[in-house]
């Protein structure tokens, strides 16, 4: 182990005694980009120096977390896969749901961020469900590390700018301009979405779902922790249940889910093999 390795794990070791935040599973580079940012906003030469910094000054343990969670969420990123999603997979599960005793959907948008995913999500329901005569309870679970993030995400306000991607007749449906002029999400919407501090990774998983997405996170981690973020996935999802994920993952073990759209990483729960 190399001089600069070792006091990476000092870092993280350091930066877990004081928050509780277990970071060894982010890829090498990420946490290399992070940490090399934090030594230029504090002044210290290196890895040793910025650990001496950290032991002097426990506040930035909290300070280098904000900088290693990912916040860059859109509502619609990825257009083509929440078409996919409008078209094909919501109306199958509702339909599916629909035969139930139930009449339930339950959805989980890991590293919800602000909101956006969720908010997106709950916007493409409510416009079918408007068309369809059975009632149905939507229940979406967002949750992220961050907690600034999920308090602007319960405040549900955003910039003009941000809903770009956002189809026009949603927006007059579903936003409603503020005093400040932000665009802030319609109740209806709000109410269709939870959200929760949680840490997927050291956390435990929060009930089944016939849904979860869980896009552009593990990208930023080393492959042992996604294979065990897959595992956890695949046991939080329903028979049948439906993975969605960034278009730059993919599952590494083909026994845990199958796919459904190689172009929009739509999965589902595999069955098990006999």
């Amino acid at each position: 182990m190399s001089r600069t390795e070792i006091y990476i794990k000092k870092i993280l070791a350091a930066i877990r005694e004081t928050t509780g935040f277990n970071a060894e599973g982010y890829r090498s580079s990420t946490l290399r980009r992070r940490l090399d940012w934090r030594l230029s906003i504090t002044n210290s030469k290196d890895y040793k120096d910025y650990l001496a910094y950290l032991r002097a000054n426990p506040s930035e343990c909290y300070k280098f977390m904000d900088a290693l969670f990912i916040k860059v969420s859109d509502f619609f990123r990825d257009r083509s896969v929440f078409s996919y999603l409008k078209k094909v997979t919501l109306p199958d599960l509702l339909e599916r749901i629909a035969a139930t005793k139930s009449k339930k959907l339950s959805i989980w948008s890991i590293a919800c961020s602000r909101g956006q995913e969720p908010y997106s999500l709950a916007m493409i329901l409510d416009d079918i469900m408007k068309r369809k005569k059975e009632k149905i309870k939507i229940s979406i679970q967002a949750t992220d590390v961050s907690k600034v993030s999920l308090k602007q995400g319960k405040l549900a306000q955003y910039e003009k700018a941000e809903l770009k991607n956002i189809p026009s007749n949603y927006i007059r449906k579903y936003f409603r301009k503020t005093k400040n002029n932000k665009y802030k999400v319609t109740e209806q919407i709000r109410r269709m979405v939870k959200f929760n501090h949680h840490d997927f990774i050291q956390g435990n998983i929060l009930g089944k779902f016939h849904l979860i997405s869980c896009r552009n996170l593990l990208i930023f981690f080393n492959l042992h922790q996604q294979s065990e973020v897959f595992k956890k996935i695949h046991s939080s999802l329903l028979k049948h249940g439906i993975l969605v994920l960034g278009k730059s993952e993919t599952p590494k073990d083909e026994k845990l889910f199958q796919c459904l759209s190689p172009k929009n990483h739509v999965y589902q729960k595999a069955r098990p093999r006999i």
